[in-house]
This record gives C-alpha cells, sequence and structure tokens, in this order.
C-alpha cells in the first residue's frame, strides 16, 4: 500500500528528530584521554578495573576476580536513551600471561553490557608452579562494542541505522603470586581398638607463609571404620579458629572400628578445610579462592581385639586350676588302686 505525501513527510520529520538527538550528544568535542598512545572519544566506553580480589597460591589452582568499571562521562539527555553511546555492549575479558609457570585454566569470559557507572566482576581461574612469590605482570585483554553513530536511509519511507562500533584494549592486570597456607600432618597419636569408640590426636603444621582459618579436621570412613550418625554433640569435629604460619596444633577425632576388624594399620580418609582469610562477621561473603579443602589419609594401627571382662576372672580360674591339680594329686597319691598296693607291700 502506498503511503501519501503526508505521512512520508511525518515520517521523515521524526527520523529527523530522533537523528538530531543522537548527532547533538555523538558530536560533543573529544576529551584529551590516552590510551597505549591512542585517543579515545569522550562518548565512549571508558572500562577500567576497579579492584582485583584473589590471589595465586603456589601449586594449587586460584580463582581470581576482576572488577570492571564503565568509567564513561554521563552524556545528558542521551544517558537516558537506549542505546546509550558510551554504553559497552558484548564485553569479552580474557586473562593473558607470558609467563610459563602461571598456567591460565580458564578462557574469556562474557561479562555483558556496562552503562555508564555500573560495574561487574569476571573471574579467572590459573595455575602457579614453579614462580616466585611476589608480583608477575599480566594483562588483561577487553573486547566490545558501543554505538557509534545513527543514519538514516531511504527517502520515502526512511528508516534509522545504528551503526556499532568494535573497539579493544588492554589493561595490566598484576597477580599476586603467594605461598599462602600449607596445612600438613605433623604427628598422629592414639590407636584403634576392635569393637570400641577410639580417639585418635592429629598433630597439624603450617609450613606455609600466611596463617589459616576456620581449620576444620573430618573423618570419612571406610572399612574397617564404621560410620556413626549418633556422635554426641560434645564429641563432634573439633575446630581451630586459626593457625599461624609456622605453628602446630592438635584437632582430635572420634572412630569406631568394626569388632572383627584385623590388626595391622589401615588408612583412614580424612578431609582438612581452611580459610586463607578471616571472616570480620557472620554472613561476610567468602573471597573466591579464600576456601580450600585438601583430602589425606591417615594410617591407623588397629590393635587385636581385648575383652576387658575376662581379666577379673583371671584369679578364680588361676585358684579354681591350683585346686583342681592339688585334689588329682591328692587322688593319685592316696585313693587310686596302685597306691594300695604299694602300702601291702610294706
Amino acid at each position: 500500500m502506498r503511503k501519501g505525501p503526508g505521512s512520508a513527510f511525518a515520517t521523515a520529520i521524526l527520523a529527523a528528530l530522533i537523528l538530531s538527538l543522537f548527532a547533538f550528544s555523538l558530536l560533543i568535542p573529544d576529551a584529551c584521554a590516552s590510551d597505549r598512545g591512542e585517543e579515545k572519544k569522550s562518548n565512549a566506553p571508558a572500562i577500567e578495573v576497579s579492584a582485583i580480589q584473589g590471589r595465586l597460591d603456589l601449586g594449587s589452582p586460584s580463582t581470581i576476580a576482576v572488577l570492571l568499571l564503565n568509567n564513561a562521562s554521563d552524556q545528558g539527555d542521551a544517558a537516558k536513551m537506549d542505546p546509550n553511546p558510551a554504553k559497552a555492549c558484548s564485553i569479552t575479558a580474557e586473562l593473558v600471561c607470558d609467563d610459563g609457570r602461571i598456567q591460565l585454566l580458564s578462557g574469556p569470559q562474557m561479562a555483558g553490557s556496562l552503562s555508564p557507572g555500573e560495574s561487574t566482576a569476571v573471574e579467572f581461574m590459573a595455575l602457579a608452579e614453579g614462580a616466585e612469590v611476589g608480583i608477575h605482570p599480566a594483562r588483561l585483554r577487553l573486547g566490545y562494542t558501543h554505538l557509534e553513530r545513527v543514519s538514516i536511509s531511504g527517502e520515502e519511507a526512511p528508516y534509522i541505522i545504528f551503526n556499532y562500533e568494535e573497539l579493544s584494549r588492554e589493561l595490566p592486570l598484576p597477580l599476586k603470586v603467594a605461598l599462602g597456607p600449607r596445612i600438613e600432618i605433623e604427628e598422629m597419636r592414639g590407636e584403634a581398638i576392635p569393637g570400641e569408640r577410639s580417639v585418635l590426636e592429629v598433630v597439624l603444621t603450617n609450613r606455609g607463609d600466611e596463617s589459616a582459618f576456620d581449620l576444620q579436621l573430618r573423618a570419612k570412613p571406610i572399612p574397617p571404620f564404621l560410620e556413626r550418625e549418633d556422635l554426641p554433640a560434645e564429641e563432634e569435629p573439633k575446630r581451630l579458629a586459626s593457625l599461624e604460619a609456622g605453628s602446630m596444633a592438635s584437632i582430635n577425632i572420634m572412630v569406631f572400628t568394626d569388632a572383627n576388624a584385623t590388626a595391622g594399620y589401615a588408612p583412614l580418609p580424612c578431609s582438612i578445610s581452611y580459610l586463607t582469610a578471616a571472616l570480620k562477621g557472620e554472613g561476610e561473603a567468602i573471597l573466591p579462592g579464600g576456601e580450600r579443602e585438601e583430602e589425606i589419609a591417615l594410617l591407623v594401627d588397629v590393635k587385636e581385639r581385648s575383652y576387658p571382662w575376662a581379666w577379673p576372672a583371671l584369679p578364680a580360674a588361676a585358684a579354681f586350676i591350683l585346686i583342681l591339680a592339688a585334689g588329682l594329686l591328692y587322688y593319685r597319691r592316696n585313693v587310686s588302686p596302685g597306691s594300695n598296693r604299694r602300702r601291702r607291700r610294706r
């Protein structure tokens, strides 16, 4: 259906008004901002790293959280419209490190869109092996798009075209490599008795360079050790509020051993969990990579089964045997037929 001249004229006027509004926001004089020697427009997004949370612990996969902020200036009326020229869209973030001792375990992350003043976090997992403790340089490679300009196409029935520009930049991102807490088993005291409940004292040591917090040791019984659900509250696994670097402390764990267990050494799987940073209050969020859990196995000495009820009966049994032996000896000497014949011959 062919539109009349009045309808086409009204459409053209409306498109011209919309275009003029976007053109006004896009033609603001450029601000002098440099990023790696390149000039940036004031109406373009300005994504920056506002915070880095986490660190890389030697020999352990760790998580780094990077907080991204769109620090672009408010574009006035244009900031209230969608799309906004200063809004970053389809953001991708990739962690890049040239140090071969730091292995990146996660690829590029999608961060969505950021309007001016908004922020979001992206997380990366990496493994540092053989690297020195300290700060190691890395880069955060960003890619995103933004509205560059608006144009009108067509004469009789004009329509608006939004032109997006692809931008990329790299931001320095220092990575902290630390030894962190290193919890190891120093010694285990105690033994397991079949058919009984036993207490094992496990001595832990922190061979790292930082403290461990809220440390727990939990047993995961396998035969000949039994899982018991009726563990009294006072005998539940204890916690250590903290274990400083270079110090030792002990935790008691309760084990139940099968009555038919064979004597010897048996493995007892356990888990050690702790935090790398202390929580200041209840409900506080744990930083990425701040919670750790390690699997270990204790070798427990299982002794021969004892029979405590038999000990009180031993003296009586010994007395009974002595009386029986004395009676038998008396019988042979005085009552048996052989002893009477010997008396007649005399």
